[in-house]
Formats: structure tokens, sequence, C-alpha cells
């Protein structure tokens, strides 16, 4: 018996399909009366018309998308706070210590990348869901360096 023909893995040869060719089922969504102020606002529609454009955000991520832009709102907010009033503050002792608005910070970065990740805005989540690789021009009919296996 002659087997010179290769041998590949059931499903091998079956390119990825790209999120980006995929549809939302909404066009267009307007910014909800619950956020936070003019930065959410602005983020929200720009973060939700990169996601609608890539097909990848629906109706039911709209919380998810509201969090992440409070957050980002929060961020801001802290940051603005801590460069006109500084890293500490003075206690009653007359010591310093950190102000707690650097803990709204650090807690607001924490959900801008937990909730970001989870609607795919961070580079790694976003290679993951629309394939290594793909929109790269490649048909798939290029050899790579696995074919032969």
């Amino acid at each position: 018996m002659n087997n010179n023909a290769p041998v590949r893995a059931s499903g091998g040869g079956r390119k990825r399909k790209s999120l980006g060719t995929q549809k939302s089922s909404i066009t267009r969504i307007n910014p909800p009366d619950e956020l936070m102020g003019d930065a959410a606002r602005r983020i929200w529609k720009q973060q939700s018309k990169v996601l609608i454009e890539r097909g990848t955000f629906e109706i039911e991520d709209a919380p998810l998308l509201q969090a992440y832009c409070n957050a980002w709102q929060l961020m801001l907010d802290a940051e603005i706070r801590i460069a006109n009033e500084g890293l500490t503050i003075p206690t009653a002792d007359g010591s310093e210590k950190m102000h707690p608005v650097v803990n709204v910070r650090d807690k607001s970065v924490q959900q801008l990348s937990r909730l970001g990740s989870l609607l795919g805005l961070d580079p790694l989540t976003r290679m993951r869901m629309l394939g290594a690789g793909s929109g790269n021009g490649d048909d798939g009919q290029g050899e790579n360096e696995f074919d032969e296996f």
C-alpha cells in the first residue's frame, strides 16, 4: 500500500472565519443616559462604532460597554484630581498618606482592562477573536510551514 498523500487533521484545511466580515444586528446605538460624563459619552460613540463595524457588538453587550465607559470617565476624573492635588494628602497627625483618588484610578484601570477584554477591545483578545494573522490578505491558498503535517 503506497500512501504518498500527506495526512491532514480533520478540519485542518479550513480557514478561520473572520469576525470582521460578520455584521452586528444593530447599526448604531445611542449613549445611555446613565453615562457619567462627556468623556464617557465620547468613548461610547467611538467604541460602539468600532465594535459594530467589527461585527462583535450586540444589544446585550451594552451594559458592559456602559461600565467600560463609566470606568474611563472615573479614571480621567481621578487623574485630573491627582494632577491638581498630588499623589498624597496630609493626615491629622501631620504625616502624609496616599490620596484616596489614586485607589479610584487604579481600580478604574483594572475595570477598563477586564471589561475591555470581554468586549474585545484589547490587542490580545482582538487577535484571539479575529484569529491570528487574519486580515492579511491570504486567501488560504498560500503555503505555510505546517502544510506537510
